[in-house]
């Protein structure tokens, strides 16, 4: 049997240096606009000063180029063999993504945010080799169809440890559940890992259903009346019994509000993950799995 390995891509870490970038150019913000050392003084002024921003909803999505990689085995027999699902099952890498975020500031400094993200793919093509996928060797020549299902619905609560004139910089504790479906099928006679025999449709899912908590750093700065700037990072690892891994979400959007309620928005947005292991029963799974894409977004502002 031939180990899968993906082609025509280099290797990489998902997401390295976004998370670095978003705080140099963080940090270089807040320089720019003139902000005095240690000036924690509150305010209460709208950003951008147009709309009001006792709640801000946001509603639409970005063409996502997706890279992902995942391994399904049993539980006493490893990890199994890395699968890259874009090369080996022919599953389009771009794909438009539905996001909705919404933020509820309930007092001066203090906010609750939600955010939602979804992303479903599938693919088929005819194998060049063999892989194992949970306990079934699907053999060269066959006829295989995949599956690839997130969900991520969000929810912080967020406090500003920084206000002025133009700036809030913010820090936020919240939990993010992935939701995630995989799976491979095709139609024939395979072998199991233990030599037996399987005929019909034969198909084998893998899900990773945690909740994960995230911290994270916001900045928004507003650069006219109605014009703002958003740039957040929200991140955590785990390494707790049956999962361990990490997760990095990270945006910067440009808000231009038209009216003092409704407005455009838009940026580069990024989610990675890379789980290096997760136990459910008796399957045992690795994924690293990243989208980024530019996105565009209605705005509402009440």
């Amino acid at each position: 049997m031939v180990n899968p390995q993906r082609k025509g891509r280099p290797d990489r870490n998902p997401g390295g240096g976004w998370g670095r970038l978003c705080l140099v150019a963080s940090l270089l913000l807040v320089f720019a606009s003139g902000i005095p050392a240690l000036a924690f003084t509150s305010t209460t002024k709208d950003i951008p000063e147009k709309a009001p921003d006792r709640w801000r909803i946001d509603l639409g999505g970005f063409r996502a180029d997706a890279f992902t990689e995942a391994s399904l085995a049993s539980a006493d027999k490893g990890v199994g063999a890395v699968i890259n699902f874009e090369d080996l099952f022919n599953m389009p890498s771009s794909r438009s993504v539905f996001s909705a975020a919404a933020s509820w500031r309930m007092m001066n400094r203090q906010y609750l945010d939600f955010g939602y993200v979804a992303l479903v793919r599938r693919g088929e093509n005819v194998l060049q080799q063999d892989i194992t996928w949970g306990d079934i060797v699907y053999t060269a020549g066959a006829n295989v169809s995949t599956l690839f299902r997130t969900q991520f619905p969000y929810a912080a609560w967020r406090y500003d440890f920084l206000q002025v004139d133009k700036v809030r910089i913010s820090g936020s504790a919240g939990l993010s559940y992935m939701g995630i479906k995989m799976g491979v099928a095709a139609t024939g006679t395979f072998n199991d890992t233990d030599g037996n025999a399987h005929t019909g449709d034969v198909n084998r899912e893998g899900s990773i259903n945690f909740p994960v908590p995230l911290v994270g750093l916001q900045l928004d700065w507003a650069l006219s009346r109605t014009l703002a700037l958003r740039m957040y990072s929200r991140f955590i690892y785990i390494d707790y019994s049956t999962f361990r891994g990490g997760i990095n979400n990270r945006a910067i959007r440009l808000y231009w509000y038209m009216t003092k309620h409704f407005g455009l928005s838009g940026g580069i947005e990024q989610q990675s993950i890379d789980i290096k292991q997760y136990v459910s029963g008796d399957a045992k799974m690795r994924l690293r799995y990243e989208i980024t894409g530019l996105a565009t977004y209605l705005s509402f502002a009440f």
